[in-house]
């Protein structure tokens, strides 16, 4: 049998019709599978979180609950699971301290960064010549945290927290010619500036048990705060975990006591922008770095005196400490402006060591009321929290 030329190619394009739709049906296919596993395995994870969850806090017989959170509440109540009340309430102080590192670091005052004054300030106040030594941020205030169970193992919550606080800040700075000579080294200088702060957040906590009471948690929450010191706001994160022991007293008491870790950190990693008046912010600076300045530019134009200009090595010490002084004279009128001005400046701060070890203790006086505490300690770094829960349902 013979096939003319145009029955053989619409022989071939259904052909190859048939083939790309058998293709995209084998497609869908394969991802709905997929879809419908992914599914099964988020399903089993759940019911798995579910029953460890409640296999160690089990009383000998069910009871009613009255409440629709958390969501499976009902059964485990119905099945002799005890569960916390869902919605809670704390008031909480805290604490924190941390060392810093300053990695970047620009000054400004008024809007032409190109002026005069500006570019003296560009050339001569810089990170390097800064050469900044220790800086401690320190804050404390009252904190109050909503949250719910939105599942017998998963609690939500959300943060409002107002803040005083300062930065401590010690530096040493010290400046060089272009070829690399010493001019001018100022001694310690420090400066502590005081400022208020408004935070809010959001977090999330998993509760399980591990072993009759023994108990694993696992706990993140991101906060947006605002200064009065900065033009934008502060993105703060922290995770923590971790591992306790409950003990149940005769008289219906109980405690949880834990250890665990904690990771704190700046998460938009972005300059802060922010506009201080700097006699305020360092009023100690001006009179170190004048008074440093003027009693170089006077040794060095004693040394010029005993030296003799018809000499050629002394004409070049001379010229050499003519050029240091022509510097120092620069550097007196940027820091002179600087400290009479309000200055714009953006300035990067990270934290020195993110983590630190965390105890603490839940003490349940009844099902309503829990004081709790939390201590944690690390390499720069220090963190304090105690608060009072009060827990209720409807």
């Amino acid at each position: 049998m013979r096939y003319n030329k145009l029955e053989l190619e619409n022989a071939t394009h259904y052909s190859n019709n048939q083939l790309l739709i058998n293709c995209t049906k084998q497609i869908d296919k394969l991802i709905k599978n997929k879809l419908c596993i992914m599914k099964q395995i988020f399903t089993i994870i759940l019911l798995l979180i579910y029953t460890v969850t409640f296999s160690q806090t089990k009383n000998t017989e069910g009871y009613d609950w009255p409440y629709k959170m958390p969501i499976w509440g009902k059964k485990a109540a119905a099945k002799g699971y005890k569960i916390q009340l869902p919605y809670g309430l704390n008031v909480n102080y805290v604490y924190n301290r941390m060392d810093l590192e300053i990695t970047r670091f620009n000054m400004l005052i008024g809007d032409d960064p190109n002026s005069k004054l500006n570019q003296l300030i560009t050339k001569y106040v810089t990170l390097d010549n800064l050469h900044f030594n220790k800086t401690i941020a320190k804050a404390n205030g009252m904190n109050l945290r909503a949250d719910v169970w939105v599942l017998p193992f998963w609690n939500i919550y959300g943060i409002y927290s107002n803040n005083q606080g300062s930065t401590e800040v010690s530096l040493e700075p010290r400046w060089y010619n272009k070829d690399g000579n010493l001019v001018l080294s100022v001694p310690n200088v420090y400066s502590k500036v005081n400022f208020s702060s408004n935070s809010y957040g959001i977090g999330s906590t998993i509760v399980t048990p591990i072993y009759k009471t023994l108990f694993f948690s696992l706990d993140g929450n991101t906060t947006w705060s605002h200064s009065d010191l900065l033009t934008k706001r502060v993105v703060f994160g922290v995770i923590s975990t971790r591992l306790g022991n409950r003990i149940r007293f005769n008289n219906g008491m109980m405690i949880a006591l834990y250890i665990g870790a904690m990771y704190r950190g700046f998460l938009d990693h972005q300059n802060n922008n922010g506009s201080i008046l700097m006699q305020k912010a360092m009023p100690n600076l001006s009179n170190k770095v004048t008074t440093a300045i003027n009693q170089q530019i006077q040794a060095n134009n004693d040394e010029i005196d005993q030296l003799d200009p018809n000499n050629p090595k002394d004409k070049i010490q001379i010229i050499i400490l003519q050029n240091k002084n022509n510097s120092l004279k620069e550097i007196r009128t940027a820091f002179n402006s600087l400290m009479e001005s309000q200055v714009n400046y953006s300035i990067r701060k990270d934290i020195i060591n993110h983590w630190s070890v965390n105890f603490g203790f839940n003490y349940e006086i009844n099902p309503e009321l829990t004081f709790r505490g939390e201590f944690g300690k690390g390499s720069g770094n220090d963190f304090v929290l105690i608060g009072l829960q009060y827990r209720f349902g409807f």
